[in-house]
């Protein structure tokens, strides 16, 4: 038999339950997207993944002995390199260069001839710094070669490499200095050899 009356039909009587039901799940789903999972990254995992620092060696010169060059028919003259300067950072895990700066004062010298006529006096370039930075580091016989890239107002231009090699927990540097923007015999090159050692 029928209802007869409303109250007398109880079949939608579950329906504001499962109502709930739906809404709280879509509760539970909404949260979860918006939250996200926890990170579980540890918190000193940048630390432990960081790059580890290079170590930084250096070394000088006072003077590195003067060098002649010109000569018929032009003036000779000479080139010293003073106040010579380089650091090099280096990986301790590899012992590969990743970081360098050169510097030293270039002087330069005529010497006095009659014959072409060149006085003591004669107008050479003035007395300057000159610097260089690394540029590339690679794999060599004996170590690694560097190759530098000099200042802007580097005078005269000069290209530099470095014959880096390792002498036990220290570092030796062969530095090769070559004047690029004159021809022979006006051109230039100068060789030092500067011991490195680790700063504290």
């Amino acid at each position: 038999m029928g209802c007869q009356r409303r109250s007398d039909c109880r079949r939608d009587r579950p329906v504001p339950n499962m109502v709930v039901m739906i809404r709280s799940g879509l509760a539970v789903v909404l949260c979860a997207a918006a939250c996200g999972e926890v990170d579980k990254t540890p918190a000193d995992a940048s630390v432990a993944d960081a790059a580890p620092a290079p170590r930084t060696y250096r070394g000088s010169m006072d003077m590195v002995p003067a060098v002649t060059f010109g000569g018929l028919p032009y003036c000779t003259y000479t080139i010293t390199l003073k106040q010579l300067e380089v650091e090099i950072g280096i990986l301790p895990s590899s012992g590969k260069a990743v970081s360098s700066r050169v510097q030293d004062l270039n002087v330069e010298a005529v010497i006095p001839s009659t014959t072409p006529n060149c006085p003591a006096d004669l107008e050479v370039i003035k007395p300057n710094i000159a610097t260089y930075t690394l540029q590339s580091a690679t794999p060599s016989a004996n170590g690694q070669t560097l190759a530098f890239t000099g200042g802007a107002g580097n005078m005269p231009p000069v290209d530099l490499t470095v014959e880096l090699s390792s002498v036990g927990s220290a570092y030796q540097a062969k530095l090769g200095f070559h004047r690029n923007n004159v021809v022979p015999p006006l051109d230039w090159s100068v060789i030092a050899t500067v011991s490195l050692s680790v700063q504290p």
